[in-house]
């Protein structure tokens, strides 16, 4: 009797190997490289003034401009990379508006709302390469190890792209150990506007020679919304509420 083996036994495929279009290398190397410069920069403003002498206090000020994402309190991105590799800053505009009452002089009261925003600078275009390597398998006959590419050609990407992959935005994965938190999922997640309004006062318990002593009780309402993505738009709310206890050098 004569049998057939079903199993496949063919060994894979030879890994391809890229030269470099510049200098027909396959081995890596700094050709090609180069550096970028981008100038980025903004205006900014504020005011304060007392509405009622001495007894409330009116403040706003702001900043827009490019690639200045880091000098609000949001440390927004400053930068994306373009598909040719060079530098696009990001157009962010922050504002911050105050009110301070003080009704007499052992109580303030106090309300502040800011918002932070980052324009979409998104780019189609990119190109990208994956390289994923699988060991050998020991078993008879042994199937050596592998090393597979794979090309991606004119992919999405920047900051705050249209098509960029939102769809796991809204899961929350579990923590790989006791010590490593999840690493997200499919969230490109890039911030639109972030804003926080704030409610709080501040009692003077007691003040003399010594020192002073202080106590507040703070409400904030926060909420951070992305660029939508996929037709997915993420939004975050948090409400804290925070007390403070103080005591002043003379």
């Amino acid at each position: 009797m004569v049998g057939t083996n079903s199993t496949d036994t063919n060994p894979p495929a030879v890994p391809t190997t890229i030269p470099c279009g510049l200098n027909g290398s396959t081995t890596p190397s700094s050709v090609g490289a180069y550096n970028d410069t981008r100038g980025g920069g903004g205006v900014g403003a504020n005011i304060r003034v007392p509405v009622v002498a001495k007894k409330l206090d009116f403040a706003i000020q702001g900043a827009a401009g490019d690639g200045i994402g880091r000098y609000g309190s949001a440390q927004l991105a400053d930068i994306t990379l373009r598909p040719d590799g060079t530098q696009a800053p990001i157009r962010t505009a922050h504002a911050l508006g105050e009110l301070e009452l003080h009704p007499n002089s052992k109580l303030d009261i106090y309300a502040y709302f800011g918002g932070e925003y980052a324009w979409r600078t998104a780019y189609q275009g990119y190109n990208s390469i994956s390289i994923t390597k699988t060991p050998a398998i020991p078993t008879t006959p042994a199937i050596p190890a592998t090393t597979t590419t794979t090309f991606k050609l004119n992919q999405i990407g920047g900051y705050g792209s249209p098509f960029a992959n939102n769809s796991g935005c809204s899961t929350e994965n579990p923590p790989s150990n006791q010590l490593t938190p999840a690493g997200g999922g499919t969230c490109a997640g890039d911030t639109r506007l972030i804003m926080e309004g704030t409610l709080g006062f501040w009692d003077k318990l007691v003040q003399g020679p010594k020192g002073g002593l202080r106590w507040g009780i703070q409400y904030s309402y926060f909420t951070r919304s992305a660029w939508s993505g996929g037709g997915i738009s993420p939004k975050a709310v948090d409400n804290m509420i925070w007390t403070s206890f103080r005591y002043y050098l003379p």
